[in-house]
C-alpha cells in the first residue's frame, strides 16, 4: 500500500512495522479526519 501511495503523490509515507494495530497498542497518536 505504500507504494501505491507515494505513486498517488504522497510524500510522508510509512511502513509500520507490525502495521497499524501495532500502532494503535503501542499507544502512539492518531488523528481521525
Amino acid at each position: 500500500m505504500a507504494r501505491q501511495m507515494t505513486q498517488m503523490g504522497f510524500t510522508r509515507v510509512y511502513a509500520l512495522k507490525g502495521g497499524w494495530r501495532a500502532w494503535l497498542e503501542a499507544g502512539h497518536p492518531v488523528e481521525l479526519k
